[in-house]
């Protein structure tokens, strides 16, 4: 999530370093590089535990009755041989009414169980307890908190509290991250992750859960964004739209995780525990991940910095010239580079984290004061609620679609794998533009269409369903290079952040729309098919980008595009004289678009 540009000044020469060029000698992919990337999967792998988590904490699919009274005790089970004369049968839903029962003739009696007793010619009583058939799970939180009947409305909350936690956490661990160190901001995500997890799962009440989700959401996404913030300051610029991509990889299979987990732990508490306290074993990392070499250079801690370097040139068997760690008068510019956590999403989408420098306080209305750019930018910021609010809704419906809930739920998460792929391999072939809207619109169509299929074809409905995960996913990767290249540099950091801002709203709501299964079980797939059907078409109205030279102001921007028609998918007129190739770790096929496309996924 990003905010306002925070990044510190460029140091005089006593502190400042030119560690592109370092970078350069390190090697941009070296053994070093390597290890601190690899620790920050680990960083993407465990949140993605948490985020989808509630598909079975939460799950509210098992049927349930209410509790008679005289009949049942605390250990009586959903079926019961008294349920045909105390409870109503629904012939439409072939199954006993979940919400009310017939009342006791005699509110006095209070131990016989018997048809005399149940007056059945009266209408029905709500009631305000429930049993629960626990075949598939032992325990929920709808079966601990009776979220059922006139409750079950609370049930979402649990998922909209989880993404305000994350809004919020984006910002303030970023800005932690930003004043006290990256390893000090993994420390306080993984207490906040962990600790809130654990404690959810020992919540006495609702309102305590909801707490608790609201930290472990903050947790979640600060552990996300800063680990991957500090490898991505140690990574050369020809990696980084590579790392940005491959990092959703750990973050999927983190979530197909929860699956596998939910397969031999059927009490909620116990699984919500398995998958936050393996949060604490990053811990280590205070002792094991290198601080950011950037962070310390504009922190003045030279010191430090040199000794990190050293040790990365050790590992990676090279040797940095003296005089680009201990000269500071060299007269290649010096530059501290450091990334702002809380700007991460816009500044790593920058031509270089050397070209970062401190810019006046600008607003989102700047933008919106332009015709052409408040009709772009509206653009974005709806495509990027859609893409969060499908994203999170198709995992949360995934347990609707009947079958196997946790074969559908695995295959889910793992169809992220190859959008990914799909996504780095044709971003530059097809174009930004032309990419974006195939990849809504195929996943548009494929929900939509699912939600008209006749339930017995299940099969159907879950490949469809799947063919829409794989669309919005890709849609997730490529919006965050292609929304850097429409704003202007000078505005990128305060467009991307008001786009993180629109997304996180579609965050909030996607429990609710998911939960319009109960009303219409194909509803959710319809809406969310809608809603990317539009996105896709709106984008046809953005200009195309590959290979062009981006505009730096805003009045830049509000000229560009103006030679294109919407029509127009490839890369446009002033491309460089230089064949494109397909986008590889080692180069781009569009340099300029290149710089300014590091791509950074929001989870």
């Amino acid at each position: 999530m990003a905010s306002e540009e925070s990044t510190p000044e460029s140091k005089n020469s006593s502190t400042g370093m030119d560690y592109e060029a370092i970078n350069d000698i390190l090697g941009h992919m070296g053994k070093y590089q390597r290890y601190v990337f690899f620790l920050a999967c680990w960083g993407s792998f465990m949140p993605a535990m948490v985020v989808v988590g509630m598909t079975f904490l939460g799950n509210s699919s098992m049927d349930k009755r209410c509790w008679v009274p005289n009949c049942d005790s605390d250990n009586s089970t959903y079926n019961a041989s008294f349920l045909d004369y105390t409870i109503p049968f629904n012939e439409g839903k072939d199954q006993y009414e979940e919400c009310e029962m017939f009342d006791l003739k005699d509110p006095g009696n209070n131990s016989t169980c018997t048809v005399a007793d149940f007056d059945q010619s009266a209408a029905p009583v709500k009631c305000s307890k429930w049993v629960y058939d626990t075949e598939l799970f032992t325990s929920t939180t709808v079966t601990d908190f009776d979220l059922a009947c006139d409750r079950s409305f609370l049930g979402p909350l649990a998922g909209s509290m989880y993404m305000l936690g994350m809004l919020l956490g984006a910002i303030i661990i970023g800005d932690f991250a930003d004043r006290f160190g990256r390893k000090y901001g993994i420390l306080v995500s993984v207490v906040l992750l962990g600790g809130g997890g654990v404690l959810s799962a020992v919540s006495p009440n609702y309102t305590m859960f909801l707490i608790m989700r609201f930290f472990t959401g903050a947790g979640g996404v600060g552990l996300f964004q800063v680990t991957f913030v500090l490898a991505v300051e140690f990574i050369g610029a020809k990696w980084r739209t590579f790392c940005g991509i491959i990092i959703e990889v750990p973050f999927a299979l983190g979530e197909a995780m929860t699956g596998v987990l939910a397969i031999f732990i059927r009490e909620w508490r116990w699984l919500q525990v398995a998958i936050t306290a393996p949060a604490f074993l990053l811990v280590s990392y205070m002792w094991i991940m290198p601080e950011s070499v950037r962070w310390l250079v504009s922190q003045g801690r030279r010191g430090e910095a040199i000794k990190i370097i050293e040790k990365a040139a050790k590992v990676n068997g090279v040797e940095v010239p003296k005089h680009l760690l201990e000269d500071p008068s060299a007269e290649i510019s010096t530059i501290d580079g450091s990334l702002s956590v809380a700007n991460s999403k816009a500044e790593l989408v920058a031509d270089d984290v050397t070209d970062i420098q401190p810019k006046p306080k600008k607003t989102v209305l700047d933008l919106l004061r332009k015709p052409n750019m408040r009709k772009r930018s509206f653009n974005m910021f709806f495509c990027w609620a859609v893409c969060t609010l499908v994203y999170y809704g198709l995992s949360s419906n995934s347990g609707n679609l009947g079958g196997n809930i946790f074969v559908n739920f695995i295959l889910t998460m793992l169809i992220e794998i190859p959008s990914y792929v799909f996504s780095y391999l044709v971003l530059d072939r097809m174009g930004r533009k032309g990419t974006l809207s195939f990849v809504l619109l195929l996943g548009g169509i494929a929900c939509f269409v699912s939600g008209f299929i006749p339930e017995d074809i299940g099969w159907l409905i879950v490949t469809l369903s799947l063919v829409g995960k794989f669309g919005i996913a890709a849609a997730f990767a490529i919006v965050y290079v292609y929304s850097a290249e429409i704003f202007p540099t000078e505005y990128r950091s305060v467009g991307i952040g008001a786009c993180s801002m629109c997304a996180r709203v579609g965050g909030l709501i996607a429990p609710f729309i998911a939960y319009t299964a109960k009303t219409y079980k194909p509803l959710p797939l319809i809406i969310f098919g809608a809603l990317s059907i539009i996105s896709g078409i709106l984008i046809v109205l953005l200009p195309e980008t590959v290979g062009c030279e981006l505009p730096q102001t805003l009045q830049e921007s509000e000229d560009f595009g103006k030679d294109q028609s919407i029509w127009y998918f490839s890369c446009c007129s002033r491309k460089e004289e230089s064949e494109s190739s397909v986008v590889t770790p080692e180069g781009s096929s569009s340099e300029k678009t290149e710089k300014a496309g590091a791509e950074v996924t929001n989870n």
